[in-house]
């Protein structure tokens, strides 16, 4: 069964890549997303699973093994690898590992994010 399908999938695919984009913080789902990876007009559906795919995504940045994924790691393993065997053009898979800067903005919001959660 494919993750994306219809015009949600045509949505994805229309986005283009751009490798200068800078990334922002998403402080609800704990992860970086770029304007390149974020359509306009998808289903309710098709944001959930494009909201799970940044979620995912979130823990391989931050290291974390699959078993370690949220708290259902086998929902979020089961989603990650129905994406990935479907082939989709998606910029966000272009981004499984951060360049210098995008890794320090990460860690600077994260920080300042649980820093805010305590007070």
């Amino acid at each position: 069964m494919n993750y994306f399908k219809g015009k949600d999938l045509e949505l994805i695919e229309s986005l283009v890549y751009n490798p200068h984009s800078k990334p922002s913080y998403d402080f609800m789902k704990d992860c970086l997303i770029w304007e390149d990876e974020r359509p306009e007009g998808l289903s309710p559906r098709g944001y959930e699973n494009l909201c799970d795919l940044w979620i995912v995504r979130s823990y391989i940045h931050q290291g974390l093994p699959p078993s370690k994924w949220g708290l259902d790691p086998k929902y979020f393993q089961s989603l990650w690898s129905r994406a990935i065997k479907q082939d989709f053009r998606w910029s966000g898979f272009l981004r499984l590992k951060l360049s210098k800067s995008d890794r320090e903005y990460y860690d600077k919001e994260r920080l300042k994010s649980l820093t805010m959660t305590e007070i």
